[in-house]
């Protein structure tokens, strides 16, 4: 059940990821601090330490860093992923966020799905679809126009709800001001003190143990972090290099066996090579520049696999999609059948190895 129930969230985090077309779209590079304060008419997508957004995006905003703060209007959906993330400005479509704290305080117009540690709606913040949440800890105070689904080792509940509640929670606390319009349905050790005339339809209660491994959001939000920066990085990279990305892609199927040799002997000869570095002190600063490359190469080198992946996968069921969905699509299945015991492990090392190898011959070329 435990797998499944992770394998359920994960894919549900890629449909929604991938819900949407994108076309053309400004990237914005990395840096420490990236703060946007004018109106920008297309999807954005950035990378930083600290990113504030005090403008107009009038399009999709996908974003990781250390520290997120929407102050300003997102016009349709925002993806996220970082340690802090505060909305006090306004979003007009879906929110889908992984973050150890997500505040809100501002006004999401659609859903909320949010994979955290804690996620606080205030009584100022509003979300005004559906509210989907996998957190340790749930403080919903402002009023939620759908129905909230999920899980939450503390789960407090202050607003209006406009739909049905179906919690999995350590404990349920129900405020006096709470109103569910649909039904309450949750599963914790004890039942809660729900308030007279709180709930518009029926209450179910399960007495059930909260086990915070089984449903173990934290796992899901890393997952989804190193998911959406691999996609990240693939933008990047196609922003830049679109070109040669597709063309290194693209080989994978031509001489699969004969690239992974050579990507495989290149990174045995590359960990030699920085043993021998660091045998010698003068070689120890180029021994550990070279170790970071190895990893970096070891991280990335799945994109290339991916997008021709994905658009293995698009071809097969006959439709057509941009080249960032099919890489977005490529990344999810590689990353999960890297969790299959030794299987995993195998793949893990053919999507690594193999990309190594045809850039090496494309350089050759």
């Amino acid at each position: 059940m435990k797998i499944q129930f992770r394998i359920l969230l994960k894919l549900l985090i890629v449909v929604f990821v991938l819900s949407y077309p994108a076309s053309a779209f400004t990237t914005i590079e990395s840096g420490d601090t990236i703060v946007i304060d004018d109106v920008i008419d297309d999807d954005v997508y950035i990378a930083g330490n600290n990113i504030i957004i005090k403008g107009t995006i009038n399009g999709d905003l996908i974003v990781a860093g250390g520290m997120v703060d929407i102050q300003g209007n997102i016009t349709q959906d925002l993806i996220v992923a970082a340690g802090d993330v505060t909305i006090t400005g306004n979003v007009g479509d879906d929110v889908r966020a992984a973050a150890g704290t997500l505040t809100i305080t501002g006004y999401v117009h659609d859903d909320l799905i949010s994979f955290t540690g804690d996620t606080k709606i205030s009584d100022t913040g509003a979300v005004g679809g559906d509210f989907t949440s996998a957190s340790g800890q749930l403080n919903l105070l402002g009023d939620i126009g759908g129905n909230i689904t999920g899980s939450g080792g503390e789960v407090t509940l202050g607003g209006t709800v406009g739909g049905s509640v179906d919690l999995t929670t350590g404990q349920l606390v129900v405020l006096p001001d709470a109103y569910i319009t649909g039904n309450l349905k949750y599963r914790s050790p004890e039942s809660a003190d729900v308030p007279a005339e709180t709930v518009g339809k029926e209450t179910d209660f399960l007495q059930e143990k909260y086990d915070d491994k089984k449903n173990d959001s934290f796992s899901i939000i890393l997952w989804f972090i190193g998911y959406l920066a691999l996609v990240l990085i693939g933008l990047l990279g196609m922003a830049i290099w679109p070109k040669q990305i597709q063309n290194i892609a693209s080989k994978t199927p031509e001489a699969p066996g004969k690239a992974f040799l050579t990507g495989l002997g290149i990174f045995v000869a590359s960990f030699v090579l920085v043993f021998l570095l660091f045998v010698t002190l003068i070689g120890i600063p180029l021994g550990m520049l070279l170790m970071g490359l190895i990893f970096a190469a070891l991280y990335i080198a799945r994109i290339f696999t991916a997008l021709w992946l994905g658009k293995y996968l698009f071809m097969k069921v006959g439709k057509e999609s941009k080249p960032w969905t099919k890489m977005a699509l490529g990344i999810f299945v590689l990353l999960l059948v890297g969790e299959i015991p030794i299987i995993g492990a195998l793949a893990y090392m053919a999507a690594t190895c193999i990309p190594v190898g045809n850039m090496y011959y494309a350089a050759r070329e």
